[in-house]
């Protein structure tokens, strides 16, 4: 009798178990749950989340966007759960623009997309084959999107209405035939050119020194030059000690072990006893007893100053005299000295203490460049007349005048011969590649550098007129001379080859044009939205913005993130 008791009272405790752990589970993993799932930790999926033109979007088409993102760090849900709610009223806005175009999705579209692969969803739903699962799609729909089989179908249609219409404008796009053959011409169409380049710099040794009287002149009559100088070479007339070191290293970690840091000290102390012995050759002990990559150099680190360096390191260069070696120094890389193989002085020197100095620069500057200018003239008016590149730019042209015999005396009652003029650089004549109209950077011609004025006239050189009759100024102060060497058109064949393709290529182009990356912001991650409308650009986004309708959002539901406080207010507080 005990017995039975005791059975029928340990059946019941289990029953209760059991009844509890099934109210358990409805609890937490039923569709009514909250927790446990992709995105969790979501607000209720019922309700309305906005109207757009008087249609209602319903609170579970947003959440299935925000669990489809996954995990969301919980302080970054309010924002990813706002951005989703904007990236639905868009798909509204877009599903309004089809139905508005006669467009629609019937009942067995909207089936075959939602078991499809076309469908964003489909990996969710797959079984291990890849083939879509019913059993699957309805339990992770009622628990991971936390909605109905319905709700997730019509929230699908929205989606692929809004699909549509992107695709219905973008097959509206069109690139004509007279398009696609200008844009063949253009891209067959190629110049290579011939050119000399007169760099002032090379008529330095052909034109007399600037005196200080014509610098301070310069500088008198050029106040904002020699200034603007002066700011831009700030570090050449104001800048502290600048040494120029060799180090030897051994190397040991911070972490290393007190044996370890112990044997790398021991070893620095031996090198930089062979290094301060009478006679040391420095760079020697360096390349042969130094560890890292400097030790391949010599142990030569280059110039160092308060701008390339650390603080505690620059504290060691500073305080040495030329050719003095540092102490051993102990850091978190290991152990090193150094030697002050040269040392520039700290210099601190005013604008107006140099005015006069860079006047002098800026006045030599100007007649090298008047020099260099002069030459190119007279060149380029010999061409003009009819000489070619060959005749005017030959070594023979351009050779100076015999110098006088030494010994040779002038005649009686004659002045002496003047001295040589310093010869003039020899002008070589290059070449550039062949490039053709849609290089990267329509000003950028190669081998020259950017010049907008050339890059215009090079539809207008002609085999029968090559030459480029003005100077083209390119950077730097330089002058060039410019002529046509070989110039190819487009073939009819290539009218044909090259159509299908470039047809493409410009309908691509078009379609970034006007619809960007727009599918990254309609159907993308929510968490991403806001970042993919800064680049995905396009004319269709901002038709859309302009032309939303009317759009009310249910802020108490999906508050707006409030803005980031500014650095004046945080002060404040």
């Amino acid at each position: 009798m005990l017995t039975q008791l005791r059975l029928k009272s340990q059946n019941f405790m289990i029953f209760i178990l059991f009844g509890m752990l099934i109210f358990v589970f409805i609890f937490f993993f039923g569709p009514q749950s909250q927790g446990f799932q992709p995105g969790g930790g979501q607000v209720s999926s019922t309700g309305i989340a906005a109207k757009v033109n008087g249609t209602e979007v319903p609170a579970a088409h947003v959440e299935i966007a925000v669990r489809r993102q996954g995990d969301v760090d919980v302080d970054d849900l309010p924002r990813v759960r706002r951005e989703a709610l904007l990236q639905v009223v868009d798909q509204e806005l877009l599903a309004q623009k089809a139905r508005a175009a006669g467009l629609a999705i019937s009942k067995d579209e909207l089936s075959a997309f939602v078991v499809g692969k076309a469908n964003r969803d489909f990996v969710f739903f797959a079984d291990r084959d890849g083939k879509f699962d019913y059993q699957r799609f309805e339990a992770y729909v009622t628990q991971g999107f936390g909605t109905s089989t319905a709700a997730y179908r019509e929230a699908k249609r929205r989606e692929l209405l809004a699909e549509r219409y992107i695709g219905f404008l973008e097959q509206q796009v069109q690139v004509s035939t007279s398009e696609v053959n200008d844009a063949i011409k253009r891209a067959r169409a190629t110049w290579t050119l011939d050119y000399v380049v007169f760099d002032p710099a090379d008529w330095k040794a052909t034109v007399p020194a600037a005196t200080a009287e014509q610098g301070a002149a310069y500088a008198a009559k050029n106040a904002d030059a020699v200034e603007a100088y002066y700011t831009k070479n700030k570090k050449t007339y104001d800048h502290g000690k600048e040494v120029r070191v060799r180090r030897v290293l051994i190397r040991a970690a911070a972490d290393a072990s007190a044996d370890k840091k112990a044997a790398a000290k021991k070893k620095a102390e031996a090198l930089h006893a062979q290094a301060t012995a009478a006679g040391a050759d420095f760079e020697k002990v360096a390349r042969e007893g130094s560890e890292g990559y400097y030790a391949k150099f010599g142990g030569d680190m280059g110039w160092q100053s308060e701008d390339n360096t650390s603080s505690s390191d620059y504290a060691v260069y500073s305080k040495l005299a030329l050719g003095q070696v540092s102490a051993v120094q102990e850091t978190n890389i290991g152990y090193w000295f150094v030697k002050a193989e040269e040392i520039k002085p700290a210099v601190k020197k005013t604008l107006d203490e140099v005015r006069t100095e860079i006047g002098v620069r800026l006045a030599a500057d100007e007649l090298q460049s008047k020099a260099a200018r002069d030459a190119a003239t007279a060149a380029l008016a010999k061409l003009t007349a009819g000489g070619t590149f060959d005749s005017v730019f030959s070594a023979e042209a351009q050779a100076p005048a015999p110098a006088p015999v030494e010994g040779d005396a002038p005649a009686d009652g004659e002045a002496p011969a003047a001295p040589a003029a310093p010869a003039a650089p020899t002008m070589t004549v290059r070449s550039t590649p062949a490039f053709n109209a849609d290089r990267p950077v329509f000003a950028r011609i190669p081998g020259l550098g950017q010049s907008e004025a050339l890059a215009r006239m090079l539809p207008d050189l002609k085999a029968d007129q090559p030459l480029v009759k003005t100077l083209i100024e390119l950077e730097g102060g330089k002058v060039a001379i410019v002529r046509l060497k070989e110039r190819t058109e487009a073939k009819p064949e290539d009218l044909t080859n090259d159509f299908a393709q470039t047809e493409q290529r410009l309908r691509a182009q078009r379609l970034m044009q006007l619809f960007g990356n727009w599918r990254a912001v309609v159907f993308g991650a929510p968490s991403q939205r806001e970042l993919a409308r800064k680049f995905a650009g396009g004319a269709l986004m901002a038709a859309l913005d302009a032309d939303g309708g009317k759009v009310t959002l249910n802020d108490s539901m999906y508050p707006a993130p409030a803005p980031p406080a500014s650095p004046t207010s945080a002060a404040a507080r």
